[in-house]
């Protein structure tokens, strides 16, 4: 079961893939994990949050649904992405790497399927803000963070923040 705690840099549970979830047989723990990210997501306020960042490699993440256009939903369980349409260049951050933010290329479309919380499938069909911040949590998925989009001059220069966040947090892993 999940930590109930952010997991920051550093901790490798970050950099692995994580595993689907058997929708049908894994529901208590599904709906433990979801109140751990929930309350995770409450106190820092943040837009979005993956299992990872909880602490549980498993496919799902959530978002902010007052914050973002996304028809109802903001559990995504076992999602599927697709990118299309024009490249832009937007602000990102995470919560599991405090104050960094830097501007990060993605795909400006998207479409997702996934499943909810009762098991049901839904696809969404977005845009701009909203692609970009499923984009930015369905690649904590694949272990990928958003630093690892960055141009090789932008790693460079926020080498020595991640090193600090990874000295201040604990668990260590690999740098850029």
């Amino acid at each position: 079961m999940s930590s109930g705690k952010l997991q920051y840099y550093g901790s490798k549970i970050l950099r692995n893939r994580s595993r689907e979830i058997e929708i049908s047989s894994e529901q208590e723990f599904t709906r433990s994990l979801l109140t751990d990210m929930l309350e995770i997501l409450r106190i820092e306020k943040g837009l979005g949050l993956a299992a990872p960042q909880a602490g549980e490699n498993v496919r799902v993440f959530i978002l902010n649904p007052v914050e973002l256009n996304l028809k109802g939903h903001s559990v995504f369980i076992n999602p599927e992405v697709t990118t299309s349409g024009p490249m832009g260049k937007d602000e990102e951050g995470c919560l599991s790497i405090p104050g960094i933010y830097e501007y990060i290329r993605r795909p400006m479309n998207a479409v997702v399927t996934a499943y909810d919380l009762s098991g049901e499938q839904f696809t969404l069909d977005i845009d701009n803000y909203t692609a970009r911040a499923v984009q930015h949590e369905n690649d904590h998925l694949d272990g990928i963070l958003f630093v690892d989009r960055l141009t090789p001059i932008r790693k460079r220069l926020v080498r020595k923040q991640l090193s600090e966040i990874k000295r201040e947090y604990g668990p260590h892993s690999r740098i850029l």
